[in-house]
């Protein structure tokens, strides 16, 4: 899947935390000069103790990801809805359902 982010195209990768399997949203894009290559621009969810349903995530909106939902949401990555809200520390990681789109997307990628 494609989306752009603070004005560079990149490209959404699906991966599972190791310790519960949620859904982890990697953000990357092509490295300068090397088709092959790809550099992680941002992790747009976040890990929580929490086991969350396979085709939800934690999206991680605070600090470096500021604007990042908006993003996820402008490219059917996330439903718009917040389905709940987990405590990270100080902030907090809202819940959101992957879109149809990104689910077929993540089941592709497999």
């Amino acid at each position: 899947m494609n989306m752009m982010l603070k004005n560079k195209e990149c490209q959404v990768r699906f991966e599972e935390y190791a310790d519960n399997n949620n859904v982890a949203i990697m953000v990357v894009k092509p490295k300068k000069g090397r088709m092959r290559e790809e550099e992680l621009v941002t992790t747009a969810t976040v890990n929580t103790d929490t086991a969350i349903k396979p085709d939800f995530v934690a999206i991680k909106g605070w600090s470096e990801n500021t604007g990042i939902e908006q993003a996820l949401i402008d490219a059917d990555v996330i439903c718009p809805e917040r389905l709940g809200a987990i405590r990270c520390g100080m902030a907090v990681a809202y819940v959101y359902e992957l879109t149809p789109t990104a689910k077929e997307a993540k089941k592709n990628q497999q």
